[in-house]
């Protein structure tokens, strides 16, 4: 009986699956193009980055103010499969919403990578999702994607003191934990990676729940490794350290300094810095650059790490 409800259950996310079948026991929906244009905002460059007629070219001086921005392309076939859930979070009495993305060959009862992907400062859970190639090559690796909101559109999650940050750390790690009742994860293959603010939280996580993770990637990250201490905690994964060279919002600087300390700590990392590029486009518009995320994962595991044993691991948020 076992083996024929998992066959039914492939044979759904195979054929198409509705909401119920995609998140079992979730409250959640598929996302509409109209929310998916909604949620871009409005536009100051086309998608290639070049300048919009009559628009006068963003000014990256300005700070955020000044971020280039394009409209929502038309939603691939894996974006539209993109899912906007929500669920209750006790300890900050409210429903918190996040975004999924589980791929069509994923099958209940065998293995799938996980990866935990933080938004930025001002940047929804669905605005995260849609950054180009996320869902695409989550469906060519066979990535199940999971964007929490951490509490808050500015939580840092954990990053900083105080109570919003805990919340915003408590919200990421309860929504793994959740992820890992709903679905058959692979223990040896839960992945981080962030942008900005969600750099910030993905150096933060990664050290702190350092038995948890194959792999992170800190990407335009703000925050970083504070000294050579802290560095040690990341020997027990690798880490993708990504920038672009005339980033005006962070420095890349404290990308720099992390992968020196990572150096120094031996721990295995690979820095990549983007002669010319500034804080987010270049992600945000630029698949062949996420795609060297998902290469990343694709590649590591903890089961290829030397510095890690089945007795190195801790129960943490199994």
């Amino acid at each position: 009986m076992t083996l024929w409800l998992l066959l039914v259950a492939a044979h759904a996310f195979a054929q198409g699956a509705t909401p119920a079948q995609l998140a079992p026991g979730q409250n959640c929906a598929f996302v509409t193009q109209a929310h998916a244009n909604d949620s871009a905002g409005t536009a100051n460059v086309n998608h290639d980055g070049s300048p919009l007629p009559d628009v006068p070219a963003p000014d990256i001086s300005r700070g955020f103010q000044g971020i280039p921005r394009s409209a929502q392309p038309p939603l691939t076939p894996s974006q539209q499969r993109i899912l906007e859930c929500t669920y209750h979070l006790p300890e900050a009495d409210a429903d918190m919403p996040y975004a999924l993305f589980v791929p069509s060959n994923y099958t209940p009862g065998k293995p799938a990578p996980l990866i935990v992907d933080l938004h930025g400062l001002n940047i929804t859970p669905l605005m995260q999702m849609l950054f180009d190639g996320t869902t695409d090559f989550a469906e060519r690796y066979g990535f199940i994607v999971v964007a929490p909101m951490g509490y808050s559109l500015s939580g840092w999650w954990g990053a900083r003191s105080g109570r919003p940050s805990e919340l915003s750390e408590l919200d990421a790690m309860t929504l793994l934990k959740s992820m890992r009742q709903h679905y058959s994860v692979d223990s040896d293959r839960i992945y981080l990676m962030g942008h900005s603010m969600g750099g910030a939280g993905t150096y933060h996580l990664g050290a702190k729940y350092n038995d948890i993770w194959a792999a992170v990637a800190p990407i335009s990250a703000a925050g970083g490794i504070a000294d050579a201490a802290a560095a040690e905690r990341f020997r027990s994964f690798a880490t993708l350290l990504m920038h672009g060279e005339k980033d005006s919002i962070v420095s890349v600087n404290g990308s720099r300094r992390a992968a020196t300390l990572l150096q120094g700590a031996g721990a295995q990392h690979l820095y990549l810095e983007f002669p010319g590029k500034d804080h987010e486009f270049w992600i945000r518009r630029g698949a062949e650059n996420m795609e060297k995320v998902f290469l990343f994962f694709a590649t590591v595991s903890k089961r290829t790490h030397p510095s890690v044993t089945a007795g190195d691991r801790s129960p943490a948020a199994r």
